[in-house]
């Protein structure tokens, strides 16, 4: 997904393609492309014409269908991306990605302490410090990677082999 192209991120871990979940069924149509991670880790983008009407209710569904933290991610204009995750153990969270410089530091450190805890329930012993100093940096010319940058200070897996396509038959 590009800067300004509107569309969502979503990032699981589960054994089959994500879109195969019930939850993510009504999605089908709006995938536009997917990347597998490590550990059964994968990401999941949906195109603009995808329709996310309660985001909290999505990942509180995603998490309870796969039994591991969610996150969904959109590309706002200004090089930057807002970024909601969930999980059992740390509940909702949700900052812009990077907050910039002129961010509340009371805020950048809560929501980094609370992406920390995301991390812990995916099974990743991460520090808060570098999410809050990436939160903190200034937003970039274009939002290109800024969701992979925080994957990856999340601890989850670089890129593992393909993810299989859903199933034809239940499209």
């Amino acid at each position: 997904m590009r800067d300004g192209a509107g569309g969502y991120l979503v990032v699981g871990r589960n054994d089959r393609p994500l879109p195969e979940l019930y939850v993510l069924r009504p999605f089908l149509p709006a995938v536009a492309g997917h990347r597998a991670l490590g550990d059964g880790w994968q990401i999941w983008e949906l195109g603009a014409d995808a329709a996310v009407a309660d985001s909290v209710a999505l990942l509180v569904d995603i998490a309870a269908a796969t039994r591991a933290p969610a996150l969904l991610g959109s590309f706002l204009s200004a090089g930057r991306a807002a970024v909601e995750g969930f999980s059992g153990a740390g509940g909702y969270w949700r900052a812009l990605v990077p907050a910039g410089p002129g961010a509340a530091p009371c805020a950048v450190e809560e929501m980094a302490g609370r992406a920390a805890c995301w991390a812990a329930a995916a099974r990743r012993a991460v520090a808060a410090r570098p999410i809050a100093d990436f939160l903190r940096t200034p937003p970039r010319t274009r939002a290109d990677g800024v969701v992979e940058d925080l994957l990856s200070l999340l601890g989850l897996p670089g890129p593992a082999e393909a993810v299989p396509e859903p199933a034809a038959e239940r499209r």
